[in-house]
């Protein structure tokens, strides 16, 4: 029901004073109106009602309206749908026409717009650094945002829109930072064996440590971060919150960790072909390909894909592996689509 629709239906209730109702507070105007409601008697008289439509601030938001009829004439409100604004206030409300000229004021709010939401994010632990922080205001008016200020943390960059107005959608902003006491960091995925006995550390520069355990010398860790400190020393990430410095490993490409190829492994037919095939593993899923057979892990292809297949070679296990230009060696069991001279070996 429109609003004015209601406010009609609450007037004509004035005129039955013996009628008892509930009304339902979920069908009540949130508005307030100041009312003249003496019934005059109908004649032949013009009358005249101007309608002015105004923010609280009292600036017109639009033209007024303007209501014709005679004096004790039905009064029939204009439907006013004012975009971003809605009713709060009437002043001078009559369900008749009670004078030749009268004014009536229609006050209105502007509605809230969407939130901005800033986040505060480590980019190299890649986590919240703090609550996210909320401002709202009314639609149209401008918001800025600034970064919040996150002990032990120095601000990198930030990713949306730090100026801007409140609209009916929601906006992100982002504010990357990084440890104050770090100068450097690079994403690692590479290996380091222990040189000497070493402690796991909870963080990069730590002196103290609840770990108990040393690594032992000649071990082989996966690192996944490396940070260069503002005092010039390096660590490496082997774990959640588990660090050791730089001057106990060296570096190494891992083969420790490699499974060995078969002793009895040798290539039986290897050979240049030109064809396509079409990746068939787990629907939705993807399937490893290897820098050479039973080698590391080089990639991943989709099932489904379509591949360029440049090699083809069997080994003495009879397996058929495949190389795909530019994306390694995957088993033939793992390609369809094939020529069919090319399935059997």
């Amino acid at each position: 029901m429109h609003i004015f629709d209601r406010l009609k239906s609450m007037l004509q209730g004035l005129n039955r004073p013996e009628a008892t109702t509930t009304a339902d507070p979920a069908d009540t105007p949130s508005i307030t109106a100041t009312t003249t409601d003496q019934t005059p008697s109908v004649n032949q008289t013009d009358a005249l009602i101007l309608v002015h439509h105004l923010d609280v601030d009292g600036h017109e938001l639009q033209a007024p309206d303007m209501i014709a009829g005679y004096i004790g004439d039905e009064i029939h409100l204009p439907n006013v749908d004012i975009s971003g604004y809605h009713l709060v206030h009437i002043d001078g409300l009559t369900r008749w026409f009670t004078a030749p000229q009268a004014r009536l004021v229609l006050t209105y709010e502007r509605q809230a717009g969407q939130p901005v939401w800033a986040y505060a994010y480590d980019i190299d632990q890649r986590q919240l650094i703090g609550l996210p922080a909320m401002t709202r205001g009314p639609l149209g008016t401008p918001y800025q945002v600034t970064a919040p200020t996150v002990a032990g943390f120095k601000l990198l960059r930030s990713v949306g829109d730090l100026t801007g107005e409140y609209t009916t959608s929601s906006k992100t902003v982002l504010f990357f930072y990084r440890n104050q006491n770090w100068r450097q960091t690079d994403l690692s995925t590479g290996f380091v064996q222990i040189r000497q006995q070493t402690r796991v550390f909870p963080y990069p520069g730590a002196t103290m440590t609840n770990y108990l355990t040393a690594l032992q010398v000649g071990s082989v860790y996966k690192t996944y971060l490396r940070v260069q400190l503002n005092a010039g020393d390096t660590w490496y990430n082997i774990g959640d919150n588990q660090w050791i410095p730089e001057t106990q490993v060296q570096l190494t490409n891992g083969d420790q960790l490699l499974p060995r190829l078969p002793l009895s492994y040798r290539t039986r037919d290897q050979r240049q072909v030109q064809q396509t095939g079409i990746v068939s593993f787990v629907p939705g899923k993807a399937v490893h390909t290897y820098i050479e057979p039973y080698g590391r892990y080089l990639t991943t292809v989709a099932d489904g894909e379509k591949v360029t297949l440049t090699e083809r070679l069997v080994d003495d296990n009879r397996v058929v592996w495949y190389r795909l230009q530019n994306l390694g060696y995957l088993p033939g069991r793992y390609l369809t689509g094939l020529n069919p001279n090319e399935i059997m070996f």
